[in-house]
């Protein structure tokens, strides 16, 4: 499904709804399997949509356009539901440090401004969510 995302935000810049949403019921069948509090699953789920979603406001109060589209902030609600809410700021490391070394290697080449260039941020987040799941609580080890 991850996969499928990436391929999807590169070619068109959009997520499909279809797939993420797969990828949140997925997350709660996983959750439950798992025996991971729900309480913990509902708060990242929380945390990682109203952080987002308050982020991209403020960002387009600022500017006067939008830096996040609403699938990314989907996805990423959608993937925390997999996650502890203590990863979630992982993901968001990864995520943006990954898309910052594209931009610099691939997108700064074309000759446009950067306000004009759009860069796919859900591949970016499925990688980061992928990779954090796969580490778990290890991750976190790194950064103490």
């Amino acid at each position: 499904l991850l996969s499928a995302l990436c391929y999807y935000d590169f070619k068109t810049l959009k997520l499909p709804n279809s797939l993420t949403a797969a990828v949140f019921l997925l997350g709660i069948v996983y959750s439950i399997y798992s025996e991971q509090n729900p309480w913990l699953t509902a708060s990242s789920f929380l945390i990682s949509s109203s952080f987002l979603l308050i982020v991209s406001f403020v960002y387009y109060k600022l500017r006067g356009y939008h830096g996040l589209g609403m699938g990314d902030i989907k996805l990423f609600a959608a993937g925390s539901v997999w996650l502890s809410p203590y990863l979630l700021p992982i993901v968001l490391l990864l995520s943006s440090l990954t898309a910052i070394v594209y931009y610099f290697l691939i997108m700064r080449d074309f000759e446009i401004t950067p306000s004009e260039q759009k860069i796919p941020y859900g591949p970016f987040l499925a990688i980061a969510i992928w990779l954090t799941w796969l580490s778990g609580e290890n991750i976190l080890s790194l950064f103490k």
